[in-house]
């Protein structure tokens, strides 16, 4: 099992969320994820959003940081473009990129070159925030995930206990 977690929003207000990349409060935030999960390092920890107002340079080089000193094992990215991920590579090896994918929201150009750096693309929301949620809609969505490529690791979520059981037949069953 792989423990990842991000770090690098804020939540100003009900429902609203902001990137935070200052680096104070990125330390401060691996340190609270290792306190509340209480480990000695996290497996993988994204910037969950590059900050336009601090330069990734600063935000990468705190995450960087905390790697060399052992608190991180790798440092992956989240809802990142192309772009994002070619300057983020010149601070950091990017070890994973997570961004929204599925059979809704069906392209990503981030998808192919994640592909050709060999780094790990996570779809997040593979399920449509759960409009997929159904046996065979999510064995379909799921499928065409996996089949999108090896880098692909679609992490489906739920909140919902029976969801969870449907995500857990699916993938336990074999339909994928």
């Amino acid at each position: 099992m792989l423990i990842a977690t991000k770090v690098g929003m804020v939540r100003p207000a009900p429902n609203m969320w902001a990137p935070h990349g200052h680096p104070v409060y990125l330390r401060a935030s691996v340190e609270a994820s290792l306190r509340r999960l209480d480990m000695d390092r996290l497996d993988l920890c994204y910037l969950h959003r590059i900050d336009p107002e601090v330069p990734l340079a600063d935000q990468l080089g705190t995450l960087q940081a905390m790697q060399d000193e052992g608190k991180i094992g790798h440092i992956g990215l989240s809802k990142v473009t192309p772009e994002s991920i070619r300057l983020a590579s010149k601070y950091s090896r990017v070890a994973a990129v997570q961004n929204v994918l599925n059979l809704i929201d069906r392209y990503d150009p981030a998808l192919e070159l994640c592909r050709d750096l060999g780094v790990p693309y996570v779809p997040y929301r593979p399920l449509d925030a759960g409009n997929l949620a159904h046996e065979e809609r999510m064995a379909t969505a799921l499928h065409w995930l996996l089949q999108l490529g090896g880098h692909v690791a679609p992490i489906p979520s739920t909140s919902n206990p029976k969801h969870l059981h449907q995500i857990v037949s699916v993938t336990a069953n074999g339909w994928l």
